[in-house]
């Protein structure tokens, strides 16, 4: 019965997989865009300026703002990680029958996942607000929307696993034997 319960519940933790995930990612692209711009990019231009050869044709701002360019092109592909996210979370929800009395349980991981999305939204907006990163916040303009937004967005992705789940109602289970 145990490994039963386990089984049709898992669909329902993946909710706090996304929230970390989409999170985990969010802030680290922030911290990471803020530390090459603030600190790498300068003692980097400086070095290789210096290590290279008068006559190479070589342009070092070129190349470093490019690489800026790099981590900056993150921000327009996050909403692909939000879809990756949410297909995962979906084909592994459709893997999986469950009865509609696991609902309740299922709104009760509901309210806390939303809880946590809340906590996640606030600290990511009081990270973003500090003079540190400012700069960086304002051109990650789209993932600030995400993360602005992520209650709203994990109530999207349950209802969508709900469906997916409570829809189809599971399999009727004969008494008896194990």
């Amino acid at each position: 019965m145990e490994l039963r319960l386990n089984k049709k519940f898992t669909d329902m933790v993946s909710l706090f997989f996304a929230i970390a995930v989409i999170f985990g990612v969010a802030i680290f692209l922030l911290i990471l865009y803020t530390t090459y711009n603030d600190n790498i990019k300068d003692k980097l231009n400086d070095a290789l300026t210096s290590s290279t050869p008068v006559d190479a044709n070589a342009n070092v701002t070129a190349m470093l703002d490019s690489a800026g360019g790099g981590i900056k092109m993150f921000n327009t592909l996050f909403p692909f990680l939000l879809i990756g996210v949410f297909g995962f979370v979906l084909v592994s929800a459709l893997m999986v029958r469950s009865h509609p009395a696991f609902l309740f349980i299922g709104i009760i991981v509901l309210g806390v996942a939303l809880i946590l999305a809340a906590i996640y939204s606030n600290v990511y907006e009081a990270i973003a607000e500090k003079d540190t990163f400012a700069d960086t916040d304002t051109e990650f303009n789209i993932i600030g929307l995400f993360l602005d937004n992520l209650p709203v967005i994990i109530l999207v992705l349950f209802i969508a696993i709900a469906l997916i789940l409570y829809a189809y109602p599971g399999k009727g289970y004969s008494g008896g034997g194990i």
